[in-house]
């Protein structure tokens, strides 16, 4: 028994299927009718033609037989023109998720090449202010240098005896030893 996805035709039923059934029911449903009430007529015809009444009861044949053709006629031209338009609906369905599919790829594409262009940029404007910043510190250091002090290395040790306090702290006294 194979196996129906719940996105195929015959898994689901659509408007179009349960219309014509509905129609084709109602077609034999007025047949059912048609057909009963033309032998009712039929014999009440024939019975008044046995007192001597003209035979009317081939009458009643024609006009059901055309009604019924006229009927199903129009039954089945709805259900096709019915059809017809479920099928191009359903294709247009298929062409807008196409559309859809595409422009969603291209906005994607679109997205991932602006971001790269900002990190290319990023990238720049970090560099350059890394270079700047090199630069500036090599210019600090020539300018101390120039001026007989040299730079001293902030990651290094304070040099000893050298007081590394916060600024605004009051330096304490060490205590004297013989007291």
């Amino acid at each position: 028994m194979p196996q129906e996805t719940p996105g195929s035709s015959e898994a689901r039923y659509q408007p179009v299927h349960l219309t014509a059934m509905a129609l084709r029911s109602a077609g034999h449903f007025y047949d059912l009718h048609a057909s009963a009430a033309r032998v009712l007529l039929q014999t009440q015809a024939r019975a008044a033609a046995a007192f001597g009444l003209p035979d009317w009861s081939p009458l009643f044949d024609t006009a059901d037989e055309r009604a019924r053709r006229v009927f199903a006629t129009g039954a089945e031209q709805w259900l096709n023109t019915a059809q017809r338009a479920n099928e191009a609906v359903s294709e247009l369905q298929r062409q807008m998720g196409r559309v859809l599919e595409t422009q969603t790829t291209q906005a994607a594409e679109s997205w991932q090449r602006g971001i790269e262009e900002l990190g290319s940029r990023a990238n720049e404007g970090l560099g350059q202010l890394c270079e700047t910043v090199r630069k500036t510190a090599e210019d600090a250091q020539r300018g101390a240098q120039a001026f007989g002090e040299p730079l001293r290395d902030t990651t290094s040790s304070p040099p000893a005896g050298q007081d590394m306090r916060p600024l605004g702290e009051p330096q304490r006294r060490p205590k004297p030893a013989n007291a």
